[in-house]
């Protein structure tokens, strides 16, 4: 079979870090390959490789059995390459239509020539199956649809091999089986998938063949056939990996939060809260699913005093704190794992020791009002980083040089290592390996039955079912009863998170 890509010794170094170190990696033309490996094991530094956004420091690549040397994206993109990012990159105030095109205009003359985009467009949409309004503005679309934008506005750039970055992410079960129809159809036309992700189950649904990084290395190429979930995750990690979490006997004591009737707009002003209510008590894990843009994010943001709530009231310990701001919240002895990392749970330009102390730096033992105790604020650092499993060389490493995981790692051993009374998540395992996820599995379990109440919002479905003592899931803005722990389905439960009704 035909080489699509070949990639011979490829190294990448970042000062003393080897993030790839002389991988080689075959694959073949139309099929589906897949690359999994823990935080830091060089998966997206080799896609970025790929990709033309960075240049290996040794190494070859070959694309259709011809050597390449990539300056740019730009000169991937023309080589066939393209790449589907986690994040989509779509302009919400602009149409279908000029998101796919951007960047790539047809021209009649000086012209764009936009009728002849549309056809083309409309082509690919007819052979792949694709039913998108391309005259429609893209804040007004789900996320189901924003991803076959995403595919068509590769498809639209000609190219030939396409990464998967996360895709499933944002998806109701639905939505995953839907993408991997679209997936099928690609390599029934003779494209090229490399999927990136972190779900070993659908790396065994859809892949045709399996790459393991660990450290940078490749250790590991298997067939689906040939692996269950438990050998990918032990090939991944190196050891036994529990796959489920361990439910713990608890007894839940008295409301610690009651949100009622809860109103809220997003910063466009549009209404994204519709009367959600809820109740959770000491002890008790809460799991919230939905499909991105439901009003998880919304809610989230007034329970820690980072949105203005519109009406409605929040009464935490009796006390009314609708109108507090972030710091009486720590005060109060409520943490916040927020979804972006970047942009709310880091600074980016700070140390891993300023970040595994910020926001708490004045209301924890770290010093007075006016001087940080250093010793302490680094060891404090040192314990997460030795009992999370950070990879960085130290506590004084700049923040943003490490990876995503590695980061999602600080921000959640910062929150779960204070004496917090309540713990708002969204989306703690983001981003992170299946060893690390089995390991916060077990602390919110175990957080749960010393009476820390937690409320757990997150896009992965898995999660919510295995780790939630109760579900309730969020659709238009309102919140909905999903059973305990168990009762229902997955397919059940995501009819509820696409509005349906589940028996």
């Amino acid at each position: 079979m035909e080489l699509a890509l070949e990639l011979k010794g490829i190294t990448k170094i970042f000062g003393k870090t080897i993030a790839n170190d002389h991988v080689d990696l075959t694959v073949k033309k139309g099929t589906v390959h897949s690359i999994i490996g823990e935080n830091g094991a060089g998966k997206s530094t080799l896609m970025n490789v790929i990709c033309g956004l960075y240049q290996p420091d040794d190494g070859e690549l070959y694309v259709y059995g011809e050597k390449k040397h990539f300056k740019n994206p730009s000169e991937a993109s023309r080589a066939g390459i393209g790449m589907v990012h986690q994040e989509f990159m779509l302009f919400s105030e602009l149409t279908v239509l000029d998101n796919i095109i951007m960047g790539y205009e047809p021209k009649k003359g000086l012209m764009l020539d936009s009728l002849t985009a549309r056809k083309n467009i409309e082509k690919i949409c007819n052979q792949y199956h694709f039913n998108i309004p391309l005259d429609a503005y893209i804040k007004d679309l789900p996320v189901s649809m924003l991803q076959q934008i995403e595919i068509v506005k590769i498809l639209f750039r000609g190219v030939s091999i396409i990464i998967f970055d996360e895709p499933t992410s944002v998806l109701t079960p639905q939505g995953i089986e839907g993408l991997f129809e679209a997936i099928r159809t690609l390599v029934k036309n003779g494209k090229t998938i490399l999927f990136i992700t972190h779900k070993l189950k659908e790396v065994l649904a859809i892949s045709d063949e399996i790459t393991v990084l660990k450290s940078g290395k490749m250790v590991g190429n298997i067939k689906p056939k040939d692996a269950d979930e438990t050998i990918l995750a032990s090939l991944m990690v190196g050891r036994d990996v529990l796959l489920t979490a361990n439910k713990m006997e608890k007894k839940l004591g008295d409301i610690i939060l009651d949100v009622d009737d809860l109103y809220a707009d997003d910063y466009d002003g549009r209404e994204k809260l519709k009367g959600a209510s809820l109740k959770i008590r000491k002890g008790e894990i809460l799991g919230i699913a939905g499909v991105a843009g439901s009003g998880q994010q919304e809610l989230v943001e007034c329970l820690f005093g980072l949105k203005e709530v519109k009406s409605g009231k929040i009464i935490y310990e009796d006390k009314d704190i609708s109108k507090l701001n972030c710091r009486g919240h720590r005060n109060l002895k409520i943490g916040f794992v927020p979804q972006d990392r970047m942009s709310e749970g880091v600074n980016a330009e700070g140390t891993i020791w300023e970040n595994a102390i910020m926001g708490y730096h004045i209301t924890s033992e770290f010093g007075s009002k006016f001087i940080i105790n250093k010793n302490k604020v680094l060891k404090f650092t040192d314990n997460i980083i030795k009992e999370f499993n950070v990879k960085t060389p130290s506590a004084i490493t700049k923040i943003r040089h490490l990876s995503g995981g590695n980061i999602q790692k600080i921000v959640v051993g910062r929150e779960f290592s204070q004496s917090n009374h309540l713990l708002i998540i969204e989306d703690p395992t983001r981003g992170i390996d299946i060893g690390a996820i089995e390991f916060i599995w077990k602390k919110i379990e175990e957080m749960a039955a010393t009476g820390t109440a937690i409320l757990l919002v997150s896009h992965e479905l898995n999660e919510i079912m295995e780790v939630s003592d109760r579900i309730m899931v969020m659709y238009d803005g309102k919140l909905y009863d999903a059973g305990m722990h168990g009762e229902k389905t997955e397919s059940e439960i995501g009819l509820l998170m696409a509005g349906g009704k589940s028996e």
